[in-house]
């Protein structure tokens, strides 16, 4: 029984996970915090995996 209990939490964190990131996702930006159209003061960021270069981009294409 402690089993059943215990994968029924874990699907649970892990379905309200996926709910919460879905609506993120999805959750339009307030006014003023756009993403900027021109990223050359990023120069100075070191991330390779920058998901807001890569958001822009997809839309671009």
């Amino acid at each position: 029984m402690p089993y059943i209990i215990g994968g029924a939490f874990i699907v649970a964190i892990v379905a309200i996970y996926v709910l919460f990131y879905s609506l993120n996702s999805n959750t339009q930006a307030p006014e003023g915090c756009e993403l900027p159209e021109d990223y050359s003061g990023c120069s100075s960021c070191s991330q390779n995996g920058c998901v807001s270069r890569v958001e822009t981009k997809k839309l671009v294409k």
